[in-house]
């Protein structure tokens, strides 16, 4: 929803001479600790109703805080807290009009409006994780000492999904290898390519011990690749949402997305089309890279004949945003496909796949993704309060990026190779 603070009126002449002192800062009560907007009280000063901010934030903010602040003299540069006002959502929600107005000093008064709640996109990005078996429970001595020791057979490269909160709401699993693994003498072994399928499993980790549990027992999604012809170069997946996606790579990559059953087509764009484009940007070989990593899933009907963008996937961060309508387990087959033909196609792990351990994310509430932007045209630069898209490398940073050395990995794994032959054949 669109959120608008507008001042009105003057400040006592008794403060003055310490207005270049202060100033009001604006936060949100959830989702977003670390965004402090800052603006001098010595350039509010309005006969009238001034706009003061202007921003468009997730309902998940709860509501805004308005703080009436005083530099110190110290070196340190803090601020002192002289009066905070908060106007709530749901109060807002309540007024007649979506509008409350609060006085801040005797002739100084803060009004705040906003437009009814919308549905927003859906964000979601993938981070690294355990190896898993084939019932799902993650390697560990943990699984093993409640399974009386009895070995865990197969290995599947595991990947959870965060949303916007970083809550895990999928986990998407890559089968590598049968087998099992037991000290000195046996270990899993790779399997043919149109084995290693993947699949989108619906819900959190079932914890049994630390961060060592099993993933959901929902399968919503498959990925099944079709027996690999190199010469061709081409790959074609069969998605279990009736969808085939074929990626040819001749002279340049080329995408085809088919649906028999269904009346409507869709096209996968390469870059950032339709609403996501991003504007005044001047072309470079930097931009010609960063907009290769995005695909825009546009799907046309008759309501929308000249295409309708529904979602938009970064495959090298795997990170996607897509619309209400649009289906999540398609939309992470589909980013899931695309990266590991292209790692194919490099010869590269390009996403990260063969990491095999979790990363410490960034704490929840602290900036929490898409709670906050502010418009264009706004003075902050802060990639944090703008589209992810426009800057998704520090956007969507964890906090370490797991890129650990792989003695940490667990023998009981398997061989890297088992996982080099898989993602990179």
């Amino acid at each position: 929803m669109e959120v608008c603070v507008f001042l009105k009126g003057k400040w006592e002449e008794k403060e003055a001479k310490n207005l270049d002192k202060i100033f009001l800062r604006l936060r949100t009560v959830r989702c977003h600790r670390e965004m402090k907007i800052d603006q001098p009280v010595s350039e509010s000063s309005s006969e009238t109703w001034q706009r003061t901010w202007n921003l468009y934030c997730e309902f998940g903010t709860r509501g805004i805080a308005m703080e009436l602040r005083q530099n110190g003299s110290s070196c340190l540069r803090n601020s002192k807290l002289l009066k905070s006002l908060v106007f709530l959502w749901n109060d807002l929600l309540r007024a007649t009009t979506l509008t409350l107005t609060i006085e801040i000093e005797m002739q100084v008064r803060a009004m705040t409006s906003i437009t009814p709640p919308i549905q927003a996109p859906y964000f979601l990005k993938c981070v690294p994780d355990r190896v898993t078996d084939d019932g799902g429970a993650m390697i560990s001595d943990v699984i093993l000492r409640m399974n009386r020791y009895r070995p865990q057979g197969g290995r599947w490269l595991s990947r959870t999904v965060l949303d916007h909160a970083g809550r895990e709401c999928f986990v998407i699993r890559i089968r590598v290898g049968r087998g099992i693994w037991r000290r000195g003498a046996e270990t899993p072994t790779a399997i043919k390519w149109e084995d290693r399928i993947t699949e989108v499993r619906e819900g959190p980790w079932k914890y049994v011990g630390g961060s060592v549990g099993t993933a959901p027992g929902k399968v919503v999604g498959t990925a099944t690749p079709k027996k690999e012809n190199l010469l061709e170069k081409k790959a074609t997946w069969s998605l279990s949402t009736g969808d085939v996606l074929t990626i040819q790579w001749e002279d340049r990559l080329e995408i085809q997305l088919e649906n028999e059953n269904s009346t409507e087509s869709a096209k996968l764009l390469r870059g950032r089309k339709l609403q996501y484009q991003v504007k005044e940007v001047s072309p470079s070989d930097r931009q010609d890279e960063e907009e290769a990593q995005y695909f825009t899933l546009v799907r046309f009907t008759s309501e929308h004949p000249d295409g309708k963008a529904t979602a938009l996937l970064n495959w090298k961060l795997f990170a996607v945003e897509f619309s209400p309508e649009e289906d999540a387990v398609l939309v992470l087959l589909l980013c899931m496909a695309i990266i590991r033909t292209i790692s194919e196609i490099r010869r590269e792990d390009v996403s990260g796949l063969l990491l095999r351990r979790r990363v410490r994310e960034v704490k929840a509430g602290h900036r929490d993704w898409g709670s906050v932007i502010l418009p264009s045209s706004s003075s902050c630069l802060s990639p944090h309060l703008q589209p992810w898209y426009w800057n998704a490398e520090k956007v969507l940073a964890s906090a370490d990026d797991g890129r650990g050395p792989t003695s940490k990995y667990s023998p009981a794994d398997g061989k890297d190779l088992l996982y080099k032959q898989a993602i990179i054949p």
